[in-house]
Parts: structure tokens; C-alpha cells; sequence
């Protein structure tokens, strides 16, 4: 089935019942009205929760276990606490408008909070398209574009996933350091997401240590694996200037065509990858070597990281992921907000984000969860302290802490991919 039109998917959303999720409390712990009038028990109800990951496309790859991740918290407290949870889970493909048209399924079918979206632009294009005008809270554990820090989003757009402006200045520094590069090429996916990160390295790296960025050249995104096309000639723009070092700035699916083309033509220039590209299936996927790329990409450096591995490796029979981490605590701080508020409307659970992310009540950990949400439900104090990180929000909706990792594809090592070095930014 052809996608719509962009314009009809706005169409759409405008006939929709925008006024229905709007709407202004002043306090979120009001008590809903049961239907006699009375003041009914906050913990008789059901939470809902839409999740947006990408099952297909560029991103299926690390979009599934994120989508497990994301899931997980809702599983787990669904025998063990009064209320009921309903989640339903939509695929936005990596693909802008498919993300539109999911986010508008969710909105018009009841849920005021989601967990995502994954890649920056969808996200970008869903917040202000759809979640935003429906006045929806979403959390999103993958999207890393600063763009996302500036919108005009009434409060309502956060996320788990730290700012691609902190990771470019520890891409720029190891690039110096410890590739000891005072030149580099970049490749970048053509979208906000590798605009961004390409602009922010360019930046540091120049600025902070004296470096050059030769060029700057843009590639379009495989539509799906049977897309046959090539990249040679983006890698050869990206190397006119016989660079030894090349910034790869994209996802896997079409990584790994680059890269295959890359290694097919002769390619011998250090390669410096970043989070979208921290797939262990690549050595799969590339008929050549990966051994000894390396790259950068956000860390589970929060305090609770081994309770949610356990739980994670428990559910799964696997091994937690890129970005999985994020996922938990975004549904995990969504479903404790919105116990919090006392009701599925997206203006008390924006407020409720920060109560139980930054408050003095009780430690809520991703083994305590379903405590966690009685104590919310019934009007309690929390403070939920995760696994990515502690999760405390800023004005932006931005997490405040910040660590990388540095690690290289190895296939030797556990999972395919050997860790180098944590690195805080404060």
C-alpha cells in the first residue's frame, strides 16, 4: 500500500479530536469522578502507554530490543499492582511519515503518553505534527539531535537519550587523541540527526583541537535491503582529499553498505563510527573485517544498570543493547507519572515527569517498579533512579547526566564488540 501524502496525513490530524487530550489541570493529583459522582480509588484504573520503535527499515536492528526494553516495565508490574497497564506498540519503520501516521493511531485511540520515537527526525516530525497538538507526553530513549532541546513543545517532549552536542565532543576527542588525526572526512546519513552530529563534531573538533574537517558530504538512507544502490560515489567525495580519517555518521542497514563499499574499493583511512552504528550483526553483514573500528556511543552508567540487566537478560534471554537501558527508564518514569496524576491525560503526566524524577520520596528502582507505582498512585513520593542513568530531567526535558562509551568492533569479544573506555562530561 502507497504512504500517503504528507499533506493528507496533516489533513488527517486536523479533523481529529485535538480538543480531546487538551486541557489544563492545576493540580495532578486531583481525584477523578466515578460515574455516582464520588471520588473513585486512583489504583482502580488502567494506564496506557503507546510505544513507537522502529520493528522495520534502517533501524529494525537495535529498534526491536528497544522495543523489548521498552515493554519490559509494563510486563513486569502487570501482576503485581492493582491497576492494570495497556500498552500497544506501533512500527515507525525509521520513516518520518510512517511515524506520523502511527502517532496518530495512538493519540486517537486514548494514549497520552508514549515511549519514543527512535530516530531524531521521526521524532521530530512526530512531536510537533501530531503529539504536541494532541497535548501527549513522550519520552523518547534513542533520538539525539539537539534539535529536540529547543522545540516549542509546551513541556511535553523528553527524553532519555543524552544530546548529540555532548557526543561530538568526545567523537572529536578521540579522534585527536587517540587516533591522533588532525584531519577527518565526514559521512553523514542526510537527515537532522547526522546534520546535527556532523555540524557538532566539526565544531569541536576544529575548535577544541585545531583539527580540519576536509569535507562534509551527505548520503540518503537504504529504503529497505533490497535497495541495490551504491555508495561509491559519496565515499569518494568524502575522500577527495586522501583523508586518513573517515567520520561515519549513519545506521546499520545502510552502514553496512558503506562500509562494504568502503573495504571493496581499497579503503585503508581510519574509520570513526557513532551510536547508530553500535551493531554487533554488522560483522554479519560486511564481507570484510570490522575489526578495529571505532566509535562512540551513549552509556548505561545509571546507578541501578545491573537490576535492569538482570531483568532484561531474565525476560529476553539476552543480552540489554544500544539505547535499551533508555528504553526501560522512559517507560519506567512514564508509567510512574502517570500513576502519579491519577489519569491518562497528558498535562498532569507532563507535570508528574519531574515529581517522580526529582523529587525526596521514596527510591523507586527498576526492582522496586511496582511498589514504586502503588506509592505513586496512592499520592506518595517517589524518585525513580535509573538504569541509563539517575533521570533527572532539565527545563528541556534533557537527562544531566552524561557518559559515553568508547569501544571498537571486535569479534573476539563477548557480543562482537569490545568496550575501550568510559568517558563522564559534566
Amino acid at each position: 500500500m502507497t504512504s500517503p501524502p504528507r499533506r493528507a496525513v496533516l489533513a488527517a490530524v486536523g479533523a481529529g479530536s485535538l480538543t480531546a487530550l487538551a486541557g489544563c489541570l492545576n493540580d495532578v493529583r486531583e481525584f477523578v469522578p466515578s460515574s455516582d459522582g464520588q471520588s473513585q480509588d486512583e489504583t482502580d484504573r488502567t494506564i496506557k502507554l503507546g510505544v513507537m520503535q522502529p520493528l522495520t527499515g534502517d533501524l529494525e536492528a537495535v529498534g526491536k530490543p528497544i522495543r523489548d526494553a521498552a515493554i519490559l516495565p509494563a510486563d513486569q508490574v502487570a501482576d503485581a499492582v492493582d491497576m492494570g497497564v495497556d500498552y500497544s506498540v506501533v512500527d515507525t519503520a525509521a520513516d518520518q511519515v510512517t511515524g506520523v501516521q502511527r502517532a496518530v493511531e495512538l493519540v486517537e485511540a486514548g494514549y497520552p503518553m508514549v515511549n519514543g520515537p527512535a530516530a531524531s527526525d521521526v521524532t521530530l516530525q512526530a512531536t510537533q505534527q501530531v503529539l504536541i497538538p494532541y497535548r501527549a507526553v513522550c519520552c523518547s530513549p534513542a533520538s539525539t539531535t539537539p534539535t529536540i532541546t529547543s522545540l516549542n513543545d509546551g513541556g511535553l517532549v523528553f527524553r532519555t537519550a543524552l544530546s548529540d552536542s555532548m557526543q561530538a565532543v568526545v567523537l572529536a576527542e578521540r579522534a585527536a587523541s587517540d587516533l591522533g588525526h588532525d584531519s577527518a572526512a565526514v559521512l553523514y546519513v542526510n537527515n537532522d540527526y547526522g546534520w546535527q552530529l556532523s555540524q557538532a563534531f566539526t565544531q569541536a573538533f576544529e575548535t577544541e583541537h585545531d583539527g580540519t574537517v576536509t569535507n562534509r558530504v551527505p548520503f540518503e538512507p537504504l529504503e529497505d535491503e533490497g535497495d541495490d544502490r551504491s555508495y561509491e560515489d559519496e565515499l569518494e567525495s568524502a575522500q577527495a582529499d586522501d583523508t586518513e580519517l573517515l567520520v561515519l555518521i549513519g545506521y546499520p542497514l545502510t552502514g553496512a553498505r558503506i562500509l562494504t563499499n568502503f573495504f571493496d574499493a581499497g579503503g585503508e583511512a581510519d574509520v570513526l563510527v557513532t551510536e547508530g552504528m553500535r551493531d554487533p550483526t554488522l560483522h554479519e553483514a560486511v564481507d570484510h573485517s570490522l575489526d578495529g573500528i571505532r566509535g562512540t556511543a551513549p552509556l548505561s552508567a545509571g546507578p541501578y544498570a545491573d537490576e535492569f540487566a538482570d531483568l532484561f537478560t531474565d525476560a529476553y534471554d539476552a543480552d540489554p543493547g544500544i539505547f535499551t537501558a533508555h528504553a526501560y527508564d522512559a517507560s519506567a518514569a512514564l508509567l510512574l507519572a502517570n500513576a502519579y496524576a491519577g489519569q491518562n491525560d497528558g498535562t498532569a503526566i507532563r507535570s508528574a515527569m519531574y515529581a517522580v524524577t526529582s523529587g525526596s520520596g521514596t527510591t523507586v528502582t527498576p526492582a522496586s517498579l511496582a511498589d514504586g507505582l502503588e506509592r505513586a498512585a496512592a499520592g506518595d513520593p517517589v524518585e525513580y533512579q535509573g538504569a541509563s542513568s539517575s533521570v533527572v530531567f532539565d527545563t528541556n526535558g534533557d537527562t544531566v547526566d552524561a557518559t559515553f562509551e568508547y569501544w571498537e568492533f571486535d569479534e573476539s569479544a563477548d557480543g562482537g564488540i569490545a568496550s575501550l573506555d568510559e568517558v563522564s562530561l559534566e
